[in-house]
């Protein structure tokens, strides 16, 4: 099935909203708002090794979540870079 953009758009915040409150914090801002992760290590006052790994928790429930959504994943990771 083609889904249109209203239909991914609901589907990926739908699974953005289904994170843990600090994975979502951090990956809006590494991937929306364009912090670095030593950035956002500084302004949360976390090491940037937790971030890295809040990173990776989120990358994989996302992963996990929009899996049932072929290519789902994929364009969203590509429309962040």
């Amino acid at each position: 099935d083609l889904f249109n953009e209203n239909d991914m758009e609901q589907i990926l915040n739908k699974a953005l909203l289904k994170l843990p409150e600090r994975c979502r914090e951090i990956l809006v801002k590494h991937k929306i708002e364009g912090m670095r992760q030593k950035e956002i290590a500084e302004q949360l006052s976390i090491y940037p090794k937790t971030v890295e790994n809040q990173l990776t928790i989120a990358y994989k429930k996302l992963r996990e979540e929009l899996e049932r959504y072929p290519g789902l994943f994929s364009l969203f990771v590509f429309l962040l870079i």
